[in-house]
């Protein structure tokens, strides 16, 4: 059961590793990093971007990028899906 907490846990820990903590990070690194649907990853960063943690880049490759309330929040507040997927 992969919750929105571990998502944007996921997309904070590798935006740590850059200089830049609002880097792009490309949608297919997010999704490689769970082992369930892409689909429901999608639903979970929908519910992140909703929350205004992360913002999601609709381009020609799609990204995620935490916003300054995401850079600063460490410990957001479980939402409406953030206990399944």
């Amino acid at each position: 059961m992969t919750t929105s907490k571990e998502v944007f846990d996921y997309i904070k820990s590798l935006s740590a590793k850059t200089l830049n903590p609002q880097i792009r990070i490309r949608l297919s690194d997010v999704l490689s990093g769970f082992s369930i649907e892409g689909e429901k990853v999608l639903v979970l960063l929908a519910e992140l971007e909703n929350r205004r943690l992360i913002d999601i880049h609709r381009v020609s490759v799609p990204s995620v990028s935490l916003t300054r309330y995401g850079v600063q929040n460490d410990y957001p507040n479980g939402g409406l899906e953030s206990y399944e997927a």
